[in-house]
């Protein structure tokens, strides 16, 4: 299609040059926007470029985005100006405050210019995240479950994470490690990144593998050295909180600043000011154990003294009374043994005494009836080989017997023996 005649026309330079008149009329002041840094760099000349955006209401989809910049006259009073009210460093995720002017270039096109940050409303948005994340903890109940996890006593064995480079843990181990070892601590290094937007997850990972051989560990150390106050940002992130506070062995921080208390430090178990309290911390703890069990062990002794001493007095005094007792009891065996020779030789006496009226009295009973008293009488006595004949029927024709008389005896030959009828000798 060919125009009859050429329509008027501006060049892209003055059109752009007039956009740019129309915005210069347009925003000529100053104004205060609320915004979060995507980007952000610092160039050889200290001007400092940054990315803007705005992602509304969903904290994820980016509704508005635009090139900002701080020119090295302003950056280098307000970087310092920043970090003294907030403690942290303008960085990439960080929401800001901040008073802006429009520019609008033909060739680098609009860009605005920073010339003033209220500091507040950077707090305000981190604190108010941290009260978040805090609240979030609380809600679910794990806000105090490794702070309830028994420490458990002595702990040696030490899964660290850390940095292997960084100079924090370097500390940590001379520190712990000092003195030869005596404790005999047995530290492990599980390697994360400490600073960064892959903090949190670095450290969450470490934690991950440690849970994998849990039951060679005591304890759980955290640490890191001083580095940017920006990097502070990760360790009040939820995930990596929500992991420290349900991890089943006692954590301990250092992460470094004495000022910043990170979500990460309430919810552990132990929050030490550095790398080296952690170290020192862990060492005074079997230093205590040490001097506790040396208490012990004193009074362990003192009282086994003590029972000795008590004992050998006991066994002294039973000594003593069994001595005594032995005395006694000897001088009443005496007593009764001296009173039952006196009563057996009263005894004796008397029963020698009866035996002999007795003996007496069977004297006269057997002189009354002995031989001779008999032969007295005018009896006789019969004897036949020695024996006595009481009866006929002992007797054999031709044998001797002898008569024996009061004066005298009589020898006789048996020629016949007779029996009466009644059975009598004659």
């Amino acid at each position: 299609m060919q125009l009859e005649s050429a329509p008027e026309s501006l060049s892209l330079k003055d059109f752009l040059a007039s956009v740019k008149g129309v915005l210069a009329d347009a925003y000529a002041e100053t104004y205060w926007v609320r915004a979060e840094i995507s980007e952000m760099r610092e160039n050889a000349n200290g001007n400092c470029y940054l990315v803007l955006v705005d992602k509304g209401s969903s904290e994820r989809l980016i509704e508005a985005k635009v090139s900002a910049i701080i020119w090295q006259n302003i950056y280098k009073l307000m970087k310092p100006f920043f970090f003294a009210e907030t403690q942290r460093t303008l960085c990439p995720g960080m929401k800001v405050l901040v008073a802006v002017s429009l520019t609008f270039h033909e060739v680098y096109g609009m860009q605005l210019v920073i010339r003033d940050i209220d500091p507040s409303f950077t707090i305000g948005d981190m604190a108010r995240k941290r009260q978040e994340t805090i609240n979030q903890l609380k809600k679910d109940g794990v806000w105090d479950m490794n702070r309830q996890v028994e420490f458990p006593v002595p702990a040696r064995h030490i899964a660290v994470i850390s940095s292997g480079t960084a100079a924090g843990y370097g500390d940590f181990c001379d520190q712990l490690l000092a003195d030869g070892n005596r404790f005999g601590f047995a530290p492990k290094l599980f390697p994360a990144v400490m600073q960064g937007d892959q903090t949190a997850r670095s450290i969450i990972n470490a934690l991950d593998k440690i849970y994998e051989e849990i039951d060679r560990f005591d304890v759980v150390v955290i640490i890191r050295g001083g580095g940017a106050t920006t990097d502070m940002a990760a360790f009040d992130e939820y995930n990596l909180a929500c992991n420290v506070a349900n991890f089943p062995l006692p954590i301990l921080t250092g992460i470094g600043h004495d000022r910043d208390e990170s979500v990460v430090d309430m919810v552990a178990a132990i929050r030490c000011k550095t790398p080296t309290a952690v170290a020192a911390f862990l060492v005074e703890t079997m230093m205590e154990l040490e001097a506790e069990l040396n208490t012990v062990s004193t009074q362990i002794i003192r009282a086994i003294h003590q029972r000795l001493s008590d004992e050998e007095h006991e066994v002294e005094h039973l000594s003593h009374a069994l001595a005594s007792v032995c005395r006694l009891a000897i001088q009443s065996a005496n007593q009764w043994v001296e009173m039952c020779g006196v009563r057996l030789s009263s005894a004796l006496h008397t029963r020698l005494m009866e035996e002999s009226h007795r003996l007496e009295m069977m004297e006269k009973s057997l002189s009354l009836v002995s031989p001779e008293a008999i032969l007295k009488k005018g009896y006789s006595l019969t004897m036949c080989g020695g024996k006595v004949v009481s009866s006929v029927s002992s007797l054999r024709e031709g044998d001797v017997i002898t008569t024996y008389l009061r004066d005298g005896n009589i020898q006789s030959v048996i020629n016949k023996c007779e029996e009466n009828e009644e059975g009598d000798d004659l």
